[in-house]
């Protein structure tokens, strides 16, 4: 091998060296403050009640992104059909087509959203 890829090795090597090193030094401190994040945690986990405004019933819940996939068919029904309109039939409802498919993409990704927020599992 000629010196510069020795060399290269070499640093390579002292740098891996230092990294073990200083993720051991990272474990041996973190297992010390185990036990103080435990109690700043249970500090939080104390006040865990929501408030009377912030409860909303499961079912209401549904009713919720009932009507947001409902709204979500529909946008997209209208962006296919102006898409329909432009590509077979030659109407000029390109800015339609692209207001209601960018609703319908808002729309999907808040109602993912949503649904994952209030219904993941525990």
């Amino acid at each position: 091998m000629n010196k510069p890829v020795r060399y290269f090795f070499l640093l390579v090597l002292m740098a891996m060296g230092t990294m073990c090193s200083s993720v051991y030094a990272a474990g041996v401190s973190e297992a010390a403050s185990i036990q103080h994040s435990s109690e700043v945690l249970q500090e939080f986990n104390e006040d865990s009640e929501l408030a009377p405004e912030r409860m909303i019933e499961t079912k209401r819940k549904h009713q919720i992104l009932f009507l947001m996939g409902g709204s979500l068919l529909i946008l997209i029904l209208f962006a296919a059909g102006f898409g329909i309109a432009m590509g077979i039939f030659d109407k000029d409802v390109f800015v339609w087509h692209v207001l209601s498919a960018g609703l319908a993409t808002t729309l999907a990704i808040a109602h993912g959203v949503v649904a994952f927020v209030w219904f993941y599992p525990s």
